[in-house]
Order: structure tokens, then C-alpha cells, then sequence
């Protein structure tokens, strides 16, 4: 996919939250009786493994729509939920990567294989997830994630978002969005400072060599940080191969189960 110019990267970034995807079928709940987060469910829910998504800044669990309708993943459950700010969930947005893997701790059920899946922003959550309950988590397949601090400080559109006259002209998801971008630097080092190495269940980067919203570098950071992980740097892909190919990452999500 051909670089786009930053500006149009930041107008995508508004029309992104509600991507036109094929419909699936699904069941919509809220993640438990004491909490106003939302997910969506389908496939086989007595299946023996379960997958669970997390989106990114913006978005909602409506992102895995083409995955959770998708024919060769209906042997598996399937989960997409969203973060708190986003989409349904009633709770006000949380900076915290930390908090927000905490969040989702009730999607990582014992007795049952649970691997995690995310795209950008819900790959660094989706990572302390599994630092937090690693004998919960499985597995983690990270696609175009947000890993290295230096590469993810506030950009001028960032700062300019940040202010008084951007917030009257401006869509709340894409407000609450920058407020995690805002602090992104500083709470990816918080997660850099952990002891990764504490991980040892398959874990699959897959990154677009093209992709100017979260550098490549970021995967490669990642990578630095675990040694055994795969890494999968696609040419002539960029962000948002989440829905710019489809068929490439339902075979990584099958074959990482199948480990």
C-alpha cells in the first residue's frame, strides 16, 4: 500500500471507526453483570479454544466483524469486545494500558485455551494482558502494534487535536482517541520496563513495511524484546491490513492455535 500524506492519515482516522464489513453472526452482551463493557460473540462457545480481539485508538469491536464472520474461524469462539471509551462500553476513556488490560481480565477464562488477538493500540494491551495472567493467555498474534516509546510520542496533529477549538469541531471517538495518544509515549515505557521475558507462549508480530501510522520499527522493538517471537513484515501493506487483507491473518490466527 503507497504512503499516504500524514493529513490524510489523520481524516482516515475518523472515517475508520465504522468500517463497512460484512455482517456476522453474533450475539452482543455486556461482558459481565457489574460492568458497562460490551462484547460481541460467535463461532463454536464450547469450543476448547477461544479468541479474543482487541481493537485499536479508535474503534470498537465492530472492527473484527470480518473475523468473527469469517467461514474458516467458526470452529473456534470468538470474542471482540470494546475498550472502555469506545464503541458501547458506558466507561469513560482510559489512558492506562495497564488499566485497560485489567479491564478485560474476565475474557481470560482458565480452563479454556484463550489467545489474544490485536490490532494497533490493542497490541501493547493485549501484550500486558498476558503479562498479567500469563498462564491465561496462550498465545498473542499483534498486527501493525505500538510498541517502541520514541517512535510513539505525540504528533503535530496530536497537539493540535489537543486543543480548545478541536474539541467543538471534532467526533468524540476521535477526542478520546487522542487523549490516548497523548500519553502513549509514557505508558508504553511503563510496559517496556516489564519483564517480557516472563512470556513463553507463541507470539506472532505481523507488521506492513508501509505502514505510516505505527512505524514498522515498532514490531521490531518488540521483536528485540522477544527473542522467540515471530516477526512478519509485509511488503506493500500499511496500517490497516486488519481489513486490507483478511484472508493473510485468519490463516495466522489458525495456525498460531494450532501450536
Amino acid at each position: 500500500m503507497a504512503k499516504r500524506p500524514v493529513l490524510g492519515i489523520f481524516l482516515i482516522l475518523m472515517v475508520s471507526i465504522y468500517p463497512g464489513f460484512a455482517a456476522a453472526d453474533k450475539n452482543e452482551m455486556p461482558l459481565s453483570s457489574d460492568t458497562e463493557a460490551w462484547i460481541k460473540v460467535a463461532g463454536n462457545p464450547d469450543a476448547e479454544r477461544r479468541i479474543v480481539f482487541i481493537h485499536g485508538s479508535p474503534g470498537s469491536k465492530e472492527a473484527y466483524d470480518d473475523y468473527l464472520g469469517h467461514p474458516a474461524l467458526q470452529h473456534l469462539e470468538l470474542v471482540s469486545v470494546d475498550r472502555p471509551g469506545f464503541g458501547e462500553s458506558g466507561r469513560p476513556v482510559e489512558t492506562s494500558i495497564q488499566k485497560q488490560a485489567e479491564a478485560l481480565m474476565g475474557l481470560v477464562k482458565s480452563g479454556k485455551e484463550t489467545w489474544l488477538v490485536g490490532h494497533s493500540l490493542g497490541g501493547p494491551i493485549a501484550l500486558q494482558l498476558a503479562l498479567l495472567a500469563p498462564d491465561r493467555v496462550s498465545g498473542l498474534l499483534l498486527i501493525a502494534p505500538a510498541f517502541d516509546p520514541k517512535l510513539e510520542s505525540p504528533k503535530w496533529y496530536n497537539i493540535i487535536t489537543d486543543t480548545l477549538l478541536a474539541n467543538w469541531v471534532l467526533p468524540d471517538d476521535l477526542l478520546r482517541s487522542n487523549r490516548e495518544m497523548m500519553v502513549l509515549d509514557k505508558e508504553l515505557e511503563k510496559l517496556a520496563a516489564q519483564n517480557w521475558s516472563t512470556l513463553d507462549m507463541p507470539v506472532v508480530l505481523v507488521h506492513g513495511a508501509e505502514d505510516d501510522l505505527a512505524d514498522p520499527g515498532n514490531s521490531r522493538f518488540a521483536k528485540a524484546k522477544l527473542p522467540g517471537a515471530e516477526l512478519m513484515m509485509m511488503p506493500d501493506e500499511g496500517h490497516f491490513i486488519l481489513w486490507e487483507n483478511v484472508p493473510l491473518l485468519v490463516d495466522q490466527i489458525n495456525t498460531l492455535v494450532s501450536k
